[in-house]
């Protein structure tokens, strides 16, 4: 799955120039926030949250496709920064005294599931309703995955001295991608890694660090950024993690400044995120693309960056138009078509064990979540 620590922040807001735009569209833009808003996630079924403002404060959203859905604020300020296939939403709220804590959006209902420790910033929510928070106890950050019931299981650092770990994504077999490493001052030198069943990978660098793990896929394979040594000494570069191999996506010449940072991953390897060449961007296995050079050129947008996507190539990403900045969701105009990759054994297994339940508690949640949905308030969004 797929969460950055960009799309943890409610407020992020980045102004550049759109790249030129190809002769033949491949993606259609459709606005799926209000005014002002910021996408963070997207599902297989093609929805998309995120968070928008309201005077001074953000709100949480999820357009199915139907129209806004507003989450509303359980405290001062709110926003959604994640979403599972079954259409859970899971945000972060500021509580009474600034104090961060979560909540789970589902069968059309807001529940608070607490904090961790003086503080914490949820991440992700998988299939199975497991979720990832970084908490904040004395500034320093540790990680959790919370398991439905609300049990916490601590994710742990790399054994180095005064360790910190923050995470970004969870998928369907409980593996969490983030960074860990030392709190050192002026920059703390980050590993990307990989929690799996109680064990941190460390997955390896171009040389230097800091480096980070944002999302990751039910196959194992995550995307972030790895620093490198170019034309300035904060330069990274978006990778695929696969198979136990780093492998940078960014196809400049080594010598050239690059920075460049994957945010979103699917089952087939695709990665979406920021460049600061082409700003919103997708990989497809070959080499990087501007998001702004694959939309019609006519209504002026321009993709800042993009956050999630889906197997089916939909992206949720923000950009701006005429000076206003959107959610938006873009689709394909020629679907590709491609068949979903199998897990191998191991990892279907995997898959199952996380999510098994039986079919009548399977058809009850189902029921729940679709008479919730019935009874929501849908705003239309104007394109």
């Amino acid at each position: 799955m797929r969460h950055t620590p960009h799309r943890i922040a409610l407020f992020l807001l980045s102004f550049a120039v759109a790249g030129a735009a190809c002769a033949y569209p491949e993606y259609r833009v459709t606005i799926v926030g209000p005014p002002g808003s910021s996408a963070a996630d997207i599902n297989g079924a093609g929805a998309v949250v995120g968070s928008y403002p309201v005077g001074g404060a953000t709100h949480g959203f999820i357009n199915r496709g139907k129209g806004l859905v507003r989450l509303g604020a359980l405290g001062t300020s709110s926003g959604a920064v994640a979403v599972n296939d079954k259409g859970e939403v899971l945000g972060n709220w500021v509580g009474a005294g600034g104090q961060l804590r979560g909540f789970i959006y589902s069968c059309g209902r807001q529940r608070d599931i607490g904090v961790i420790g003086s503080g914490s910033v949820y991440s992700d929510i998988n299939n199975a309703g497991y979720t990832i928070a970084t908490s904040y106890t004395d500034s320093d950050p540790s990680s959790h995955l919370r398991a439905p019931n609300g049990r916490l299981t601590a994710i742990g650092h790399l054994p180095v001295e005064h360790p910190i770990t923050q995470v970004y994504a969870l998928n369907n077999r409980n593996q969490v991608a983030g960074k860990s490493g030392p709190l050192a001052f002026p920059e703390q030198p980050y590993r990307a890694v990989i929690w799996t069943r109680g064990t941190l990978r460390d997955l390896g660098d171009f040389g230097l660090t800091p480096n980070s793990a944002n999302a990751i896929n039910d196959r194992g394979q995550a995307t972030g950024f790895a620093a490198v040594l170019a034309g300035g000494v904060h330069d990274r570069v978006a990778y695929l993690y696969s198979n136990g191999r780093l492998e940078s996506i960014d196809n400049r010449t080594a010598i050239e400044p690059r920075y460049s940072e994957g945010f979103g991953i699917n089952h087939h390897g695709h990665i979406v995120g920021y460049s600061d060449h082409l700003q919103g961007f997708v990989w497809r296995g070959k080499r990087m693309q501007g998001l702004n050079a694959l939309v019609d050129p006519k209504p002026g947008w321009n993709i800042t960056d993009a956050q999630a996507i889906n197997d089916a190539g939909q992206i949720a990403a923000t950009a701006i138009r005429n000076g206003v900045q959107y959610a938006i969701r873009l689709d394909l105009i020629r679907p590709h078509g491609l068949a979903d990759p199998a897990l191998d054994a191991d990892q279907a297994a995997e898959v199952a064990a996380a999510t098994a339940q039986s079919s009548a508690q399977a058809a009850a949640l189902a029921r729940a979540e679709a008479e919730g949905q019935a009874r929501e308030i849908v705003q239309p969004v104007a394109q």
